[in-house]
């Protein structure tokens, strides 16, 4: 095996410059892999953390069926036992009760359809700020009568500071309920769609417009981490009533978010593929070169007894050498890349707007290495490498010794 080893090593470094563009291709081409996964993870991270402050929260708690059908008639008459239950859970940072209804929004020259959300000021703070995130005016002060509306939203109705805004909906008693509101301000929440089509009040406004009494239509959780929820509401499914209480995590109350990041890791390994290509052609022409090179020496040793086995083993070991460096420098170079940009950040703050068409993000993406992802593409990586140079190896095992010997 040794006498392989350095003739391995002896015919790599045959023609250094070759060797070098293989070992670039295969680890430039890693690392970018690494790279874009990290990449990737991050902006997932953001994204999942800003659209659920913004949305469900990690843990949703709704009367039975308003999920399905999220009419003010299915709200929650008494949700007291679940703030007691979130209140002893473990895991849960914070919580927010909350009264959506879908209505119209008027003022003296449009109307719009649009989400109409009562909030708790203090309890909200911890998740979605909107009074955190006023753009123009100010924020709801808990007295009746304000309204605050998504800056996409007020230019839409043409509403500025001040003017008079009516709300419309179908309240929980089948009742028609409307009430004239005076604009305190205009927030952005960094989503195109919340921001051209909710509507906040106080929570308190919000229940005597839908006529639910002292009722929520969802409580919104945060927990100290989102992708281990599972516990949290299994506990709190225990302990409430299901007859009083629908609790689920983010992944169900969210599942179309759920497709979305999974589409996007599809495009990842899309690009894996592409990138196995490139550097599957890249070895296939190195061994076909270096076999070319190496036909009379190949010839001699095939004359003098070096069986076509043999032949094929010490080209696939060549493309082993390379596959093992080309890798472990790829993992070092994308790794430690993605530990330099996390350091302050990738800002993509110029690209905020169009990032806003289909989610929340923050515009600074930090990348994570996930050395899952990082584990499998290196096996990939090498495993092609490997692979594809049996090609050009049994080319090679296949030449009659009495053409190699005289080929020039």
């Amino acid at each position: 095996m040794g006498m392989f080893l350095k003739m391995a090593f002896r015919n790599i470094r045959r023609n250094i410059r070759r060797t070098l563009i293989t070992l670039g291709a295969v680890c430039v081409g890693l690392a970018a892999i690494i790279l874009f996964f990290g990449f990737n993870n991050g902006f997932h991270e953001s994204w999942l953390a800003q659209t659920l402050k913004l949305q469900s929260g990690h843990v949703v708690i709704n009367a039975p069926g308003y999920r399905d059908d999220p009419k003010l008639s299915n709200y929650m008459e008494d949700p007291e036992p679940a703030f007691s239950a979130l209140d002893k859970a473990e895991g849960i940072t914070a919580y927010a009760p909350r009264v959506d209804a879908h209505g119209l929004v008027s003022t003296a020259e449009n109307s719009v359809g649009v989400l109409i959300r009562g909030i708790d000021l203090e309890r909200e703070k911890d998740l979605t700020g909107v009074n955190e995130r006023i753009v123009e005016g100010e924020g709801l002060t808990g007295e009746s009568g304000g309204i605050i509306l998504g800056f996409r939203l007020a230019k839409k109705l043409n509403a500025t500071i001040g003017d008079k805004v009516v709300l419309m909906i179908q309240a929980a008693d089948g009742s028609i309920g409307a009430e004239l509101y005076r604009l305190k301000g205009t927030f952005k929440l960094g989503m195109m769609e919340m921001d051209g089509s909710i509507a906040v009040i106080s929570i308190d406004d919000a229940r005597e417009l839908a006529v639910i009494g002292t009722g929520v239509t969802e409580i919104a959780a945060l927990s100290s981490d989102p992708r281990a929820v599972d516990p949290i509401v299994d506990s709190l499914s225990a302990t409430l009533s299901k007859e009083a209480f629908d609790v689920v995590s983010w992944e169900v109350a969210l599942g179309a978010l759920m497709e979305l990041m999974q589409l996007d890791y599809v495009f990842m390994y899309f690009l894996l593929a592409i990138v196995l290509v490139i550097v599957s052609l890249g070895i296939v022409n190195t061994m076909l070169m270096s076999i070319l090179e190496r036909t009379r020496e190949l010839g001699i040793m095939m004359a003098l007894g070096t069986s076509p086995r043999v032949i094929v083993f010490l080209i696939v070991l060549e493309s082993l050498v390379i596959a093992v460096i080309g890798t472990l420098a790829g993992v070092a170079l994308g790794i430690g890349a993605n530990e330099l940009i996390a350091i302050n950040g990738l800002d993509l703050s110029r690209w905020s707007e169009g990032f806003e068409m289909f989610a929340a993000i923050d515009p600074v993406v930090y990348p994570i290495n996930d050395y899952i992802h990082v584990f499998y593409s290196s096996l990939a990586v090498f495993f092609t490498t490997v692979i594809v140079s049996l090609y050009p190896a049994i080319k090679a095992a296949r030449l009659k010794p009495v053409e190699a010997i005289h080929f020039v």
